[in-house]
């Protein structure tokens, strides 16, 4: 793992405004001298997560989350620290790879395997083996400008990628780990085009190959899940497609990376596939703050349908605008771009429909609509789901709607619609958070890190006065804390979560620390008050260890002196006992 010195973190820091970066993953609001916005770490549904550009960090109210604009991007991207970093080195325009601050550049061997992996598959590509592939793509409409833009390549029989990584001195166990090389020390993959999956930072971490000139009972093969792959939290072109949003503020989901490829050819870039599975939480929290439209175009089959309808559910309280495309005659994406062309295409895009349009017409499925019975049941089933509408004029204009359409009294529907709110009515309890509790003795320790790093004086009081913190990890952080101190002559806060980044442990409880909502001012007198706390606690640990002895003692004698050690930490002199 990389290590990038403290100084080069802070340069990079000061040149990256943490508003400017988070504000590209979560749409924030000026409130007061902060902004806030809805957190993407947990399942928000309202603005919890406030930014500091005077402090540069942020935090959640609701979560917990909290950090400097590094440990955002990091855990938002799914990243190392240092990876953070450097991403954020590069924007600021600082060559780390050339600084003579940087200590060891070495790379994670997964990315750097992946990378040689790709490069190889791609080189293969454009061989005189490869000829039948190049053709195969030639002739599905995938062009060589396409094939560089996403990287596409080919394995082949004669010619191993497991030894080409070996000679490179990478293991084959490792390669079998990773999910490039089978139990047999062969390649996983053999003759077939290969796609590289990127992660949401642009990084590949795992393959799918396709066969072009042999049957197979599986037309697709993935690299096996890993530490750094995870179908349920990738999103194909997820890397590409967030660029183009400055221009369009709208993703369009698909189904499968030859769709997203598909639309790319006929310049629709904002695209984005799952990897062969129903979108996730993971995907949700991501998406959630990537756009605030999203268009869901999966297959026309009914397999689509019900990748639609489960979508729906998942990002319907996301407070993303949601609409829909079904492309006719069970068609997928690719297939329609390729028969219709890109305007055809367009137009579906811009005919997408509300989710509850959506429903209403999936609803008259298999239903007789010149039944009575038949539209009974689908205006009942209906109602149930504008009943879910927050929209008070979608809610109107659907009930005319239903009314008009089926020439009944709008009356009616009206009053059946009042009836089954009225009935069904939920109170939803807000969303709470259960707060961490903390004796008197943690709350003491907790405020007192948090003022040392605001207030020299409070951090030379504690380094001259508290001798021992109860809590390791405390204790631990207020040793870095006027380590950083003595070595820097200044607390900066977000510097600080920097330098201890190396410790889980430690920024965990900084974390739960700066996530209290600690008042800002304080007296010295509650300072005062928190460090006798502290002693008191000492006192009564010393105590409580000196009782333990005397009881296990037989001896009066040294029983006696016990007492009188733990009298004189009572404060207790010994002529007082004789009154």
């Amino acid at each position: 793992m990389a290590y990038i010195s403290n100084e080069i973190i802070n340069e990079i820091r000061n040149r990256t405004d943490i508003v400017e970066v988070v504000s590209k993953y979560v749409n924030l609001t000026k409130k007061g001298k902060n902004y806030i916005g809805v957190c993407p770490f947990h399942d928000d549904h309202s603005p919890s997560m406030s930014v500091s550009p005077e402090k540069q960090i942020f935090t959640c109210f609701s979560c917990g989350a909290t950090g400097n604009v590094f440990t955002f991007v990091a855990d938002f991207e799914k990243i190392s620290f240092i990876q953070a970093v450097q991403l954020l080195g590069e924007k600021a325009g600082i060559n780390i790879s050339n600084s003579d601050k940087l200590v060891d550049n070495k790379k994670d061997d997964y990315f750097e395997i992946y990378e040689l992996a790709n490069k190889f598959y791609q080189n293969s590509l454009f061989t005189s083996l490869g000829k039948n592939a190049v053709e195969y793509l030639e002739n599905r409409k995938i062009s060589k400008d396409t094939i560089k833009k996403f990287g596409i390549g080919l394995s082949i029989q004669k010619v191993s990628l497991t030894d080409y990584l070996v000679n490179k001195k990478y293991s084959i166990q490792k390669l079998n780990d990773i999910g490039l090389t089978n139990d047999n020390g062969k390649d996983v993959f053999i003759n077939r085009i290969m796609f590289p999956i990127y992660d949401l930072s642009g990084n590949p971490v795992a393959f799918s190959g396709r066969i072009y000139n042999t049957k197979d009972t599986s037309k697709y093969v993935n690299t096996k899940e890993t530490d750094k792959f995870k179908k349920g939290k990738i999103l194909y072109n997820y890397h590409i497609a967030k660029e183009h949003l400055k221009k369009n503020d709208t993703v369009i989901i698909m189904e499968g990376q030859m769709d997203v490829i598909r639309a790319s050819t006929v310049g629709i870039n904002n695209c984005i596939a799952t990897m062969g599975t129903a979108l996730t939480r993971d995907h949700r929290n991501v998406l959630k703050n990537m756009a605030d439209n999203i268009i869901l175009c999966f297959d026309g089959d009914t397999a689509g349908e019900k990748a639609t309808l489960s979508a729906i559910e998942l990002l319907l309280d996301t407070g993303v605008n949601i609409r829909i495309v079904r492309l006719p005659d069970n068609m997928d994406p690719d297939e329609y771009i390729l028969k219709e062309g890109k305007d055809a295409f367009l137009r579906q895009i811009d005919l997408a429909v509300s989710v509850i349009e959506y429903k209403m017409e999936i609803l008259k499925k298999d239903k007789n609509l010149g039944d009575a019975r038949d539209i009974s049941n689908y205006i009942n089933s209906a109602i149930k789901e504008i009943a879910n509408e927050k929209d008070d004029i979608v809610v109107e204009l659907n009930l005319k709607k239903i009314a008009t359409n089926f020439n009944v009294e709008y009356e009616t529907i009206r009053k059946k619609y009042d009836d089954f709110k009225t009935k069904n009515r939920v109170i939803k309890k807000e969303e709470i958070k259960v707060k961490k509790t903390y004796d008197r003795y943690r709350k003491a320790e907790n405020n007192l890190i948090y003022y040392m790093l605001k207030s020299s004086t409070v951090l030379n009081m504690v380094e001259k006065r508290v001798g021992y913190f109860p809590t390791k990890n405390i204790r631990d952080l207020s040793n870095e804390i006027i380590y950083y101190f003595h070595k820097y002559g200044i607390i900066n806060v977000a510097d600080f979560i920097s330098y201890i980044s190396f410790s889980d442990e430690l920024l965990g409880t900084l974390k739960d620390i700066l996530a209290m909502n600690i008042k800002e001012d304080f007296q010295v007198e509650e300072i005062e008050d928190y460090i006798f706390v502290i002693s008191e606690y000492y006192k009564k640990k010393k105590i409580d260890e000196l009782t333990k002895m005397m009881k296990e003692e037989k001896d009066p004698l040294k029983q006696a002196k016990i007492l009188g050690e733990i009298m004189e930490i009572r404060g207790v002199r010994k002529d007082d006992t004789r009154n």
